[in-house]
């Protein structure tokens, strides 16, 4: 019994294969992304065909990728075993029997015309595989919650109540999560098979291309030199990865192993190199051009273009940076922690000279997307820039073995953010099915006293609780799903409700007490997991804060629809009021800032951010008073 209770609950691990194991994973792996490559090119394919494929290498690969369990014997971690084989042909031949009856599908009307008996199985398979395969990989939170909104699909009629739904047959159920684009494969795996895909295919190129060490060394001749420069070159190198990845935990990793020594070396002790690292790489994930996963997520729920996210998106992500990069200036200053030494620092001109052409890659995406090309498109193109860049030195050309090596990279890393699209399917397809979403707006609508406040504060409550130890493509989804129709019955429109949603599912990555960036960042710091975690949201406080301000006053989110004069101010007393602020938090401007005066920097520096002319003024005010107490010696109260 004990047994089957890991194996229920417990997550796997990655095996570390070699031989005929490893070549057969890499031959699956490098054939879905050129299928992917294909799909995305000159493969016309019907859309709900294409994500049946999709998902099923991705179930395949997952099978024999992961473990059943984490405390799996060690043959099982190193070799497959023939029971997880088997396992991945009957997933794959279930595959194939569901694409070749996809005309009778697309034909016949779901819950009306019944399925058949092999249709039946197919189905019940497909569904606990995703299950199954998701707790493989990421644990069992999500695959849980997936399992909660199927069991009300099933028993809800027995509960009393709001939460009451008439009965509903389980064959129907079926229908709905397998076999129509209200399940499984709804708008999260449509937008995980196109989308997601090939901007994790881009990152992998990316990164096998050399573009990470021109990154790290634009990022010391950029900001090494001066005051606090390990720690600036710490959060523009994350920021940078976090672009391209949309994993802050593997952001953390990747970066972290060298950016957080760095600053250890440099002064900083373990706790604030830890929480800036998190901080610095969960931005990436809301940091314009890019994005990370989440912005494509968004595309295909919202219903609003790229290129007008990206360009929302951008000042919030700009006073985000500004704040984290601010207060590892003050800290410096504070303690008197000098640059690096300009000796180890390479110029800015050699740097640019040896490595520009890794920017080429990101100004051909970057001005296809903004363009109004596909993103498909923009991202194949993006690839091709990037291979074509790695040519320019002899040292980072990317030769066939490194392409493949890319290709495998890009179809392993999909796993986890397709399987929890999936889940989240199911979480899609009991609201759908039982009138749910409806119910839980009305709900959280009262709950709130139908206040917006109260409802963006449960709302972000539920996306940090939804977020917790989940990727961050899969909070959105499940947040989206059951939170955004209240934020619409209260007035909100498509681009600021999934922007709020976008900003707490990326920053779950750092809020306790499941954050896994921080929790990463803590590792490698060699700190206290809890503390690295509340000093990431100290750190981050501005992040916290300006999704509240944008939905109340959009404005803040400059686009070319409300850009005006204002606009200018807008930005300009942002961010005054992300300086004084920082200067708050960190007690440290030009000189030491005493107790009394903090506080109230503090809130006239969110004051400032608040778009509205009387907050401008009283924040105004405060700055004033800094200024005063900065350069006349002025002593207000204790240190």
């Amino acid at each position: 019994m004990n047994t089957l209770w890991k194996i229920l609950t417990e997550q796997g691990k990655k095996r570390k294969l070699s031989g005929l194991d490893a070549k057969a994973v890499k031959c699956i792996a490098v054939a879905m992304s050129l299928y992917q490559l294909a799909q995305a090119t000159f493969l016309t394919i019907q859309p709900q065909m294409h994500y049946a494929i999709h998902l099923t290498f991705i179930m395949v690969l997952c099978s024999l990728i992961y473990t059943r369990t984490f405390r799996a014997s060690d043959r099982a971690s190193t070799r497959i075993p023939i029971e997880d084989w088997i396992y991945a042909a009957i997933l794959a031949a279930a595959g194939v029997f569901y694409c070749s009856q996809m005309e009778t599908y697309l034909s016949r009307m779901p819950m009306v015309d019944e399925l058949s008996s092999i249709e039946i199985v197919i189905g019940l398979l497909t569904v606990a595989a995703v299950i199954g395969l998701t707790k493989r990989c990421m644990g069992f939170v999500l695959p849980f919650i997936g399992c909660v909104f199927i069991a009300y699909a099933l028993w809800g009629h027995n509960i009393p109540g709001i939460l009451y739904h008439r009965k509903l047959l389980a064959i129907d159920i079926l229908d709905q999560l397998v076999y129509t684009t209200n399940g499984i494969y709804s708008s999260p795996i449509a937008a995980a098979a196109t989308y997601v895909f090939m901007f994790v295919m881009f990152g992998s190129f990316f990164a096998a291309s050399g573009a990470g060490d021109f990154f790290y060394k634009f990022s010391m001749a950029v900001a090494g030199r001066y005051a606090g420069g390990a720690g600036k070159v710490a959060i523009i190198t994350s920021g940078l990865f976090g672009m391209i990845n949309g994993s802050p935990t593997a952001n953390v990793v990747t970066t972290g192993s060298f950016t957080i020594p760095m600053m250890k070396k440099a002064g900083y002790d373990g706790t604030f190199s830890g929480a800036v690292t998190a901080v610095a790489a969960t931005g990436g994930g809301i940091m314009p051009p890019i994005m990370g996963t989440a912005a494509f997520l968004m595309v295909e729920m919202a219903g609003i273009s790229y290129k007008n996210i990206a360009i929302a998106a951008f000042v919030p992500g700009v006073l985000y940076y500004l704040a984290l990069l601010l207060i590892v200036h003050f800290r410096a200053k504070k303690f008197g922690l000098i640059g690096l030494d300009s000796s180890e620092l390479p110029s800015v001109r050699a740097t640019l000279k040896e490595g520009w052409v890794f920017l080429v890659p990101l100004v051909v995406l970057v001005a296809m997307l903004m363009r109004g090309y596909t993103a498909n498109l923009s991202a194949v193109v993006g690839i091709l820039a990037v291979i074509g860049a790695s040519w320019a030195r002899k040292e980072t050309r990317m030769h066939l073995p490194a392409i493949i090596k890319a290709l495998e990279d890009s179809a392993r890393s999909a796993v986890i953010v397709s399987l929890s699209c999936a889940v989240a399917g199911c979480v899609i397809a009991g609201l759908m099915t039982t009138g749910l979403s409806g119910k839980l707006a009305s709900l959280i609508l009262s709950l709130g006293g139908n206040s917006t406040l109260s409802a963006l504060v449960l709302t972000a409550a539920i996306c940090t609780l939804l977020g917790m130890g989940m990727p961050v493509a899969a909070a959105y989804c499940l947040t989206a799903a059951l939170c955004i129709p209240s934020l619409y019955e209260l007035g909100l429109r498509p681009l600021e409700a999934h922007m709020f949603v976008v900003y707490f599912a990326t920053l779950s990555a750092i809020t306790p007490p499941v954050a896994v960036a921080s929790y990463a960042a803590a590792g490698i710091s060699d700190a206290n997991a809890a503390t690295v975690g509340w000093q990431a949201c100290r750190i981050g406080l501005v992040s916290f804060i300006v999704p509240f301000i944008f939905v109340f006053e959009p404005m803040l989110m400059v686009t070319p629809d409300n850009f005006a004069l204002r606009s200018v101010w807008i930005m300009a007393t942002a961010t005054l009021g992300v300086v004084i602020l920082c200067a708050g938090l960190e007690g440290f401007l030009k000189r030491s800032i005493p107790m009394a005066l903090r506080a109230a920097l503090v809130l006239g520096g969110l004051l400032l951010i608040y778009p509205e002319a009387v907050t401008d003024y009283i924040g105004l005010a405060v700055a004033a008073v800094l200024v005063v107490q900065q350069f006349s010696g002025l002593k207000l109260g204790g240190k």
